[in-house]
């Protein structure tokens, strides 16, 4: 062999690997999120075979060889364990630009090197790509990767005369992901503009492939006759033309359009990295050396031509970018991973004549734009194709996995043990943590238990929390606390639950929650009344008079209009503790009407806000024209940060006042909202202070 030989072999595809390996070291780190404790649970509770036909973790769509079967197939070996996902995960990235680099090869042959420097180049840009981030760093981004080398290898299959072997790489990688669908398009596209074959020979050639898209099919459509989360698919014409965009965004790079050039300043990319990439230029070629071919190397094959490149290239891009057109309104970079392959195309075709010093200065410059893209702290909020930010966003993935990191350490902190069966509801999370999904995997995960659920605190109802031990909590913003922990009655305890569900309009659950308080001792005559009212706001007005029999209410006209008086008088002595009683007992002898509720909520603001709010809402809801007592609670309901309920009541209120802009405090009330809603523009943006 020759000492040129020697030289430009194995050395500068390994060294790429190297740099690849520790500049998604990090993203290796990272532990399950969202989706992923779904799809470990569901193989491990139900089996595959079961887990396949009745998708119950996440059935939006029919992915069983990257769902069910990669999870079935892992999860075993790892103990519940992310490292070797996402090792698994790795490699299966390396496979992948292993298959790239031998479809590059086409267009860049490598002479004696075993990757020509043209192609390295792509392989450096595809692997660089911001998006990669996420296909990394997430354990379900395996469905992406899967698809990818399903059919990248169907491809090398087919440009090497395999055709059965070729339908079945790409079967198996519709089953990854219905991104890889337009396939055969562009199998078509090689044997018209690559390998020059007759357009009708080229489709013959191409028709077997549409026997393997039947698998697919039928476990799709058998998904949305029987599961109720399939996806939604909008064929919108208007949205064409934003799927184009958004894959132009993504080959560029630019995760969060507003904060493009921002990004740039925040990047911090990798010394050790480049350092690595650079080190690959030892082994390519320079300017002299890319002129004059190593006398041993044997003559080439004839390179496609650019027309025919770049129709393939071209094609490519297009064809693999429409499966993305139904559910742009929820795009992120990563739908884009096969779709890139052809920008790949395109470089390989321009880098040709790439040498050593153009390698090092594109690897840092490379390396610069993958970290400015993976630092914009944004992701949108909102379903709409032309929102320019991606809603899984790297930076959307780095915050949901160190903030489930944090949340999953301090859960432990402060409920070290879960007793069996029990239901844990959670307040105040951190907006989009992606660390509360469905019933709880992630925490049955943690606990190693399955009996055990959790549930958001607003979702407290008889189906989630029947009648098992529950454990109510809260985020601080650094630790998990118990929520009413230094009430020592599991009734009381109860029973403010139950009051604060009222105040999320939540009847159902309030209504369950006073009925378990009153089993388990609370006190009665708090649980009855207001199990009263949560009961007639439930539409269950039996219950309601039953429950306010208990309390004591009586319909007495005469009475309610004594103690009203009675109530005054103390007023104007100035005795509010005797008024309070004596409105009391004025609403036990007429429940119906709204005047003793609303002096009631006045009088206790400086007490018990939230007796005096929920006094307040039944006013409200007992004359909806009392615009001031509405005005109240929807003040009430901002300081107590629940800005939910405020917006439904602001609604109200201005149905009320019509002329509601000419009251200074309503509008108020409306621009302090607006500061703490999702902005306008549909995007979430992070910066050293929080979200803005």
């Amino acid at each position: 062999m020759t000492p040129t030989r020697s030289r430009t072999g194995w050395q500068a595809p390994a060294l790429l690997l190297a740099g690849l390996a520790a500049l998604y070291a990090g993203a290796l780190g990272n532990g399950f999120i969202n989706d992923d404790y779904l799809f470990l649970e569901e193989v491990r509770r139900r089996g595959l075979l079961d887990a396949v036909l009745h998708p119950a973790g996440l059935g939006n769509f029919f992915r069983p060889l990257s769902r069910e079967v990669w999870f079935a197939m892992l999860g075993p070996l790892t103990g519940g364990q992310p490292l070797l996902f996402h090792v698994a995960q790795f490699a299966l990235f390396a496979a992948a630009l292993v298959l790239l680099a031998d479809l590059l090869a086409v267009f860049a042959p490598p002479r004696p090197r075993l990757v020509a420097p043209a192609a390295l180049a792509g392989l450096l840009l595809y692997a660089l790509l911001p998006f990669q981030f996420v296909n990394l760093a997430w354990v379900s981004c395996s469905q992406d990767l899967l698809a990818l080398i399903g059919a990248l290898g169907a491809l090398a299959l087919y440009r090497r005369g395999r055709i059965v072997p070729a339908v079945l790489a790409y079967a198996a990688a519709t089953l990854a992901k219905e991104s890889a669908l337009p396939l055969p398009g562009v199998l078509f596209l090689w044997s018209w503009c690559i390998d020059r074959m007759p357009a009708r020979r080229a489709l013959a050639r191409v028709l077997p492939f549409a026997l393997a898209i039947a698998p697919w099919a039928a476990g799709e459509l058998y998904l949305r006759q029987t599961s109720a989360s399939a996806a939604q698919l909008t064929f919108d014409p208007a949205h064409l033309p934003a799927t184009l965009l958004r894959l132009v965004q993504s080959l560029a790079g630019v995760e969060h359009a507003a904060g493009w050039w921002r990004s740039w300043s925040d990047a911090r990319p990798s010394l050790m990295v480049f350092v690595l990439l650079a080190a690959a230029a030892i082994w390519l070629p320079d300017r002299a050396e890319a002129a004059t071919p190593d006398d041993a190397t044997p003559p080439q094959a004839a390179l496609p031509g650019t027309r025919a490149t770049l129709t393939f290239a071209l094609g490519w891009l297009v064809l693999f970018a429409l499966p993305v057109w139904p559910v742009t309104y929820l795009w992120s970079s990563y739908y884009f991973t096969l779709a890139a392959v052809g920008f790949v195309v395109l470089v390989t075709l321009a880098a040709r004549r790439l040498t050593r010093w153009t390698w090092i200065a594109l690897s840092g410059g490379l390396l610069w734009w993958h970290a400015a893209g993976v630092s914009a702290p944004a992701f949108a909020l909102v379903q709409d194709p032309w929102v320019s930010t991606g809603h899984f966003t790297p930076f959307y993935m780095q915050r949901a996995a160190t903030l489930s990191r944090a949340m999953r350490a301090s859960l432990v902190r402060t409920v070290p043990k879960v007793e069996p069966g029990s239901r844990l509801f959670f307040a105040t999370l951190p907006p989009w943590a992606g660390f509360q999904m469905g019933t709880g995997p992630s925490i049955r995960h943690l606990y190693k238990d399955d009996s055990i659920e959790s549930h958001f605190y607003s979702a407290f109802a008889e189906s989630t929390a029947g009648r098992q031990p529950c454990r109510f909590l809260f985020w601080n913003g650094i630790e998990f606390e118990a929520l009413y922990g230094k009430i020592a009655k599991p009734g009381d305890a109860l029973f403010q639950v139950g009051s604060d569900l009222l105040l999320l309009d939540r009847p159902a659950g309030a209504s369950w929650a006073f009925r378990r308080g009153l089993e388990s001792g609370g006190e009665r005559l708090d649980h009855w009344y207001w199990l009263g009212w949560a009961a007639m706001w439930d539409l269950k007005r039996g219950l309601a008079e039953q429950a306010w029999r208990e309390w004591g209410a009586r319909d007495d006209s005469s009475a309610r209009v004594v103690w009203l008086r009675k109530a005054r008088g103390s007023l104007i002595d100035g005795d509010t503790l005797k008024a309070r009683r004596e409105l009391i007992e004025a609403v036990r002898s007429g429940m119906g009407y709204p005047e003793a509720h609303a002096m009631l909520g006045l009088l206790l603001q400086n007490v018990n806000a939230k007796y005096a709010l929920l006094e307040t809402k039944v006013a409200a809801d007992l004359n909806p024209g009392d615009w001031l007592a509405r005005r109240d609670l929807v003040s009430g309901l901002i300081d107590a940060r629940l800005d939910d309920a405020a917006t439904r009541e602001l609604e109200r209120l201005k149905q009320a006042l019509p002329a509601w802009r000419d009251d200074s405090t309503t509008v108020a009330l409306e621009a302090r909202l607006a500061v703490r809603q999702a902005p306008a523009s549909g995007v979430a943006v992070f910066g050293p202070g929080g979200m803005r």
